[in-house]
């Protein structure tokens, strides 16, 4: 058997191009616009923000009751100064208690606080303070 051969001469191999190389290009060329707009962008945002804070509030305006504690244990319900063996019997009737602390009391003196059985039927609202520094004074 012989081989035949063709007149016409071979037809060439179909090349492929490799899309890789592309898509590369086109992920970079994205990510250094992203890049570039993000940068513009930070450029005209606020570099500082100040949260609201309230600076005087009358205990009045609390909401009631208000159980208060100082950094020191000292304890009143509405204004009212009790001392801490009648924490159960001022606190008996009542379904919900709003606690006021400073906020620097360590953690353990409102975890010891709320260990304590009278605070196990009672829904307990944490509200904090923060005593007014000279230099947090607003002009």
């Amino acid at each position: 058997m012989t081989k035949q051969h063709s007149l016409l001469p071979p037809s060439p191999k179909r090349v492929r191009p490799d899309m890789a190389l592309a898509i590369v290009n086109v992920v970079l060329l994205l990510i250094m616009f992203f890049l570039a707009t993000n940068a513009l962008w930070n450029q005209s945002a606020p570099t500082e923000i100040r949260l609201s804070q309230t600076r005087d509030l009358p205990i009045s305006q609390l909401p009631t009751p208000m159980l208060q504690i100082d950094l020191d244990d000292k304890m009143s319900l509405d204004g009212d100064p009790f001392p801490e063996a009648e924490l159960g019997v001022r606190l008996a009737e009542l379904d919900r208690v709003y606690l006021l602390m400073d906020r620097t009391a360590p953690g353990r003196q409102l975890t010891s606080l709320l260990a304590d059985p009278v605070f196990q039927d009672i829904e307990v609202v944490l509200v904090t303070i923060r005593q007014r520094d000279t230099q947090d004074a607003m002009p």
